[in-house]
Order: structure tokens, then sequence, then C-alpha cells
């Protein structure tokens, strides 16, 4: 098959998005088919990425809003011949997605990544919408498109309450185990962290990551206990703030190359992960499968994702006090510790290597080339004038 995907973030940036395409990509191709990927980003010498210009959201620099011309993108699809359309975001790179269903007749597939209800305090106000309108435009979308790809079962329920009548098939991103398997740097040694127990946070410092919860938790650690936060975003600059004021044992290291993360996760002996709005939580599995056991709070995702006691002791409620003390049990029993090691990267290998995910893949795009053409009609944007418009926009 050709297939292209469409997708507002990708690789080298660092996120569940960006990740969950490449894998999938990758797979794809191992199995013979060709992918191409549409994005404001991408490896320069990778002629299978079209490009296309984007604007940067003040709040989050390392993130843009795609913005793709027709004319270059019809002539992209059309030389390739593409079979399959793609969408990994419902906004303008997914409209343009929609369009090139409209217009070449190709069947459309939907992954549903991210729950944007709980992602609106990024839009400036007045622009702000409320949590209705979102519903209702993620419902739109979704019923758009041939089907439509939920990481979980828990973000099935909530596209099915949001009124999605197409299908929704459950497919999680896998993990490609091989790649977490061995390290390539002595983190510990990097960073002076002999004698150190390592707890260890991989993802976006955002509001909604709840990354203040771990700091907390910080508070009632021992004195030799140390906190890796691995990643960037809009909270950084407060949370390190905080972290100073309140003495905590924390090194922020900023963004790190994807393909180092492996590195991090080897030198850490817990994963700690508080998010509440995850729709998987792949670097919880990606810690799992490098050995390295996780505790997180039981939400959305994370509670389908993860079985407590296979490599993660999950906590049912926002809770300091638990989850600290699940910290302090596990930092202090070593036999424990090694078992849960041992579990995890059994679980990851049994339950989500990546062979697997991408073979429900390949069946749901047959499923759509089957069907065939969804009969759509796609407001006409004017992407220069929305350029103009978008003040709020640098």
């Amino acid at each position: 098959m050709k297939i292209a995907m469409f997708t507002d973030t990708y690789i080298p940036q660092a996120n569940g998005v960006a990740t969950s395409v490449h894998v999938f990509r990758k797979y794809l191709e191992k199995r013979g088919h060709e992918v191409y990927v549409v994005a404001p980003a991408g490896p320069d010498d990778d002629v299978n990425v079209l490009k296309v210009k984007g604007l940067t959201w003040p709040t989050e620099t390392q993130h843009k809003l795609a913005i793709a011309f027709s004319s270059r993108l019809r002539n992209f699809i059309k030389e390739r011949k593409i079979e399959i359309l793609h969408s990994h975001d419902p906004f303008v790179l997914g409209f343009r997605a929609l369009k090139m269903q409209e217009e070449f007749s190709i069947p459309h597939v939907h992954t549903y990544h991210t729950l944007l209800v709980e992602y609106r305090h990024y839009i400036p106000k007045p622009f702000t919408p409320s949590r209705k309108m979102v519903e209702n435009f993620s419902a739109w979308f979704c019923n758009m498109v041939n089907s439509v790809i939920a990481p979980t079962e828990e973000i099935k329920k909530e596209l099915l309450s949001y009124g999605v009548r197409r299908r929704i098939h459950v497919i999680p991103t896998g993990i490609d185990t091989e790649t977490f398997s061995k390290p390539k740097r002595d983190i510990r040694k990097m960073l002076n962290l002999k004698g150190k127990k390592v707890l260890l946070y991989v993802g976006r410092l955002a509001k909604e990551k709840n990354v203040s919860f771990l700091l907390e938790v910080m508070k009632r650690m021992e004195k030799g206990v140390l906190l890796l936060m691995v990643g960037d975003g809009p909270e950084r600059e407060r949370l390190e703030e905080k972290a100073r004021e309140e003495r905590l044992n924390i090194i922020f290291t900023g963004r790190v190359p994807r393909e180092e993360l492996v590195d991090f996760y080897h030198a850490a002996d817990i994963f700690v992960f508080a998010s509440l709005t995850e729709t998987q939580g792949l670097v919880v599995l990606e810690s799992l499968s490098s050995g390295t056991p996780v505790v997180a709070i039981a939400r959305k995702g994370i509670k389908n994702v993860l079985e407590n006691g296979r490599g993660a002791l999950l906590i049912n409620e926002e809770n300091v006090d638990a989850f600290s003390e699940k910290v302090k049990m596990l930092l202090q029993d070593e036999k424990l510790l090694e078992r849960m090691r041992e579990e995890g990267k059994k679980y990851v290998h049994e339950k989500w290597a990546m062979d697997v995910m991408v073979e429900k893949l390949e069946k749901v795009y047959e499923e759509a080339i089957e069907e065939g053409k969804i009969d759509v009609s796609i407001p006409v944007i004017n992407m220069r004038k929305f350029m103009e418009r978008m003040r709020f926009f640098k």
C-alpha cells in the first residue's frame, strides 16, 4: 500500500504522537509498504517527508501549527498515487487530509491521539473554546472518515460519548523493544549520580502532565533520592523556581533527543508518572521495556495500559502520600525492585510488541480501501488569510 500520514508533529520532536507516527511508519515499511509523512518537521535527509510551513504557538515554541497549501500537497498525493490517508491530528493537516479524501476519493483513517478537551488552555482568550465545542468538533471530524483509531478502550468510550458513529478500532502504539534493550551511555556516571536513588520523569513540562504533583512527592523523599526531569515545556521555568525555593533534589535536563532517552530509562531506579490526561502514555511502556519499574496514577489511558504488579505500582487516586509510599516501598526493597524489573520487560514483550499492532493497522487500512470513498464536503480555508488573522502566533 501507498500510505500518506498527516501529522502536526514528527521526529525529531519528542512526544507521543511523533513517536507513534515514526514507529508505525518504520514497521509498515518493514512489511513492504510505501509510507509518506506530511508534517511541519522531519529529518532533513528524508525524501519521503513533505515538510510544510508552520506557525509557532506562543506558549509551545517547539510545536507548530502546520500550514499546508493545497497545490503543493495535491501534487504530492497525485504523483505518489496514494491509496490511503492517515491523519493524526484534526487541525489544519487533518482538514487537508479530508480535502484530499474529497478530491481524490481516497479512503481516510484517523487516529485520535489526544484528549483535546484537556488542552483547551493552550488557545489564548478570547478564542478558548468550551468543552462542548471541542467534543462536538472531535465527533464531527471523526464522523467524516472511514475509520477511527483510539489508543485505548477508555478513549474509545470517550469518543462514543461525543457522538462518534464511525467504526472505532482500539490499536495502541506498540513498543520497539530492541530500541530500549541496551543503553549507549552511562548517565549515572555523566551526571555524578553514584550512590543516589534515581527517580525519572520523561515528558513535556506542562500543566496537563501534572508535574507539580511530582515535586510534592519529592518533598517526602529522603536526601539520597534524586529526580531527573527529562523534557521541556511552558511550565519548566515555574517548576525550576519552585524546586529551588523548596531545595528539592531535582535535575532538569531540558529536551533530550529521542534516541538518547534509552540511556535515561536505564539510569533510573523508578519511573514516576502523574499525568491525568494520557490517551496511552508511551513513556511508561518504554520505561518498562528498559527494565525500569513504574509508579503512576491510574487515570484515563494509563489504567488501560499498565497492570498493577506487572512492572508497575498504580495509585487509584491523586494522593501524594499514597504515591510517595509506593515509591519508598520499591526503593527500600531491592528484591521487589528486581522482580518488578523483570516482570515489566516480560509484560511489554507479551502484550505490547509492535509487530502485533502493525498487523491490526494493516487490517484497518484494508477495510477502509474495501469500503472506498466517504462523501464529505469540506469548508474552504484560505490559509494565507488564516495566517494573517492569527495575530497571536509568532
